[in-house]
Parts: C-alpha cells; structure tokens; sequence
C-alpha cells in the first residue's frame, strides 16, 4: 500500500491519534508472545507501554534497530465499539522508537507496514467512533 504525500497529509488530517487503552498482543521476531497495552492509535501506527523485560523481548537489547533496519513485529489489537461490542485487527509492524519511561516502563510507537483493507476500514471506524464520543 503505497501513498502519495498529499494522501498522508489528508488521512493525519482526517485521523488523529487518539489517546485511548487497548488490549493487545505483541509476537516478537523469535515468536514469542506479550499481552501489552496499547495507548494510543492512528491509521498510520500504534503505541504500546510495556515493562523493560518486554521491551527488551520486543527490540533485542532495547534497540529498535536490527542489521541497519528497524525491527519487526507482529500486533493484534482489540478494539471497543459502543454497545459491548469489540473487533480484532492485527498488522505487521515496524518499531519507529523506543522511551524509557521509568525504570522498569516504556513505550514503543510502530508503524503499520501492512494492514490490510478491511483492518484498516475496522480501524478508521473505530478511530471515528473514539472522535464523536470525545465530542458530545
């Protein structure tokens, strides 16, 4: 999926990041496993909080950055719509930084690499759905 400037200028325009917890699920490159949660989300990318142990499980060392490009993960997230109802996406990812937060927290932020067209339709929903109730 590939998008011009504009495009890109457009949907951070018409999708924000919104600040919100979300269950997910993180697999590693060695597949390996972590429930984290995500803090917030946008049609470009997510961000997760996670304890150093993750983050070290997630970015070898705490390194986002494997053989001169940036590591590669899994993730699946559960998305809440009104009415009880939640949606599963999931998408390949690459890491786009790594923060300490505290001694033992920090946040990973990733882009989607892919994600395919009826994910991302669940995920824009969701994103506009998070918008219309932060407005009433």
């Amino acid at each position: 999926m590939t998008f011009s400037l504009e495009e890109v200028v457009m949907e951070k325009r018409f999708y924000p990041r919104i600040e919100k917890q979300l269950s997910a699920v993180v697999e590693n490159g060695d597949g390996v496993y972590m429930d984290v949660i995500a803090v917030d989300a946008s049609s470009e990318g997510v961000c997760i909080q996670c304890n150093t142990l993750q983050r070290d499980l997630i970015t070898p060392g705490g390194s986002f950055v494997s053989n001169g490009k940036p590591v590669e993960i899994f993730i699946w997230l559960e998305l809440p719509f009104e009415g009880g109802l939640a949606k599963k996406i999931s998408a390949r990812c690459h890491i786009a930084f790594s923060r300490r937060l505290s001694k033992d927290q920090c946040k990973i932020g990733m882009r989607y690499m892919s994600l395919d067209t009826a994910m991302q339709e669940t995920l824009i929903k969701f994103i506009e759905s998070a918008i219309a109730s932060n407005d009433s």
